[in-house]
């Protein structure tokens, strides 16, 4: 009997494995947007970059030059030399960010904790007076504040911006929300423990609640190093200048200063808050992937 050629079928694992090896129209389109984004979000940081590098009076040039032709630092020297004392500015920045930095992450989780475990009269209604401060714009509140100040002789101070900072309805609610995701029988078993409302805070809440604090730590110190409203209210004095002001000096009253040195005192600028961002981000995609986790 001879041997007939029957043709072997692929199996319907195999045929599986193909349909998943191919790539899916949808993850094409998905990538090319994301580069397409990538792409908008770098250009802005590259001309700032390519500016600080060359003449003032290329600074305009169209179309842009993205890769400069000559490598100049001189702007950064003399941004750094210059009659603005940026690096004062910076430092002044540091300071005020750091501080209330450690004040947010201190008392925000201590009032989160307080408005999800804790029973207390007007618990609730107390939380929707704060949720409601979010709705009134800074602009509306800053004039009391600036009295406040001004009685207190805090003006042209770093406290101006230290103290009202230290605190803040968002921070609250972003701790509130983490807390109450929190199972109560680990609350209840601490109790039963015999651990009070504050060992039970210090003790369990808190160290769970560790990439929380350090994504609300980040945010609120970006916040605070970007300030520019609040700073040109309560500041007036170049030594006492946040950075965002210090660069609004450099530019002149009329926009005339040189553009090729602010881009390369902006460049120093960025550089904390980008280090600060590089470090803590696997704090904030933790924080991130937690909470889809729990939702």
């Amino acid at each position: 009997m001879s041997n007939l050629n029957v043709p072997v079928l692929p199996s319907r694992k195999s045929n599986e494995k193909a349909v998943r090896r191919r790539p899916g129209v949808g993850k094409s389109v998905s990538v090319a947007l994301l580069v397409i984004g990538a792409v908008g979000m770098i250009a802005p940081f590259l001309w700032m970059f390519t500016t600080s590098l060359r003449d003032a009076s290329h600074a305009y040039d169209l179309p842009p030059q993205w890769l400069p032709t000559e490598w100049d630092w001189s702007n950064y020297a003399a941004a750094v030399s210059g009659p603005v004392p940026i690096l004062r500015n910076m430092l002044n920045s540091a300071v005020i960010a750091i501080a209330v930095s450690i004040g947010m992450i201190i008392t925000a989780p201590m009032a989160g904790y307080a408005f999800a475990k804790l029973e207390f009269p007007g618990r609730n209604s107390i939380f929707v007076g704060l949720l409601s401060s979010l709705m009134v714009p800074a602009q509306v509140t800053i004039i009391p504040l600036f009295l406040l100040m001004r009685t207190f002789g805090l003006l042209d101070n770093p406290l101006s911006l230290i103290l009202p900072g230290i605190t803040g309805a968002l921070g609250v609610f972003l701790l509130r929300q983490f807390f109450l995701g929190l199972p109560q029988e680990i609350i209840d078993a601490a109790r039963m423990d015999g651990a009070t409302a504050w060992q039970t805070y210090r003790l369990i809440a808190l160290p769970l609640a560790k990439n929380a604090v350090s994504t609300l730590g980040v945010i609120t110190f970006l916040g605070s190093w970007n300030a520019y409203f609040a700073p040109s209210i309560f500041l007036n004095s170049t030594d006492t200048a946040t950075l965002p002001l210090g660069l609004v000096l450099m530019l002149g009253p009329y926009g005339a200063g040189n553009v090729a040195q602010v881009m390369a005192a902006t460049t120093i600028a960025i550089a904390p808050a980008l280090i600060v961002f590089l470090v803590a981000q696997r704090w904030i995609i933790a924080s991130l992937t937690q909470s889809a986790v729990k939702g």
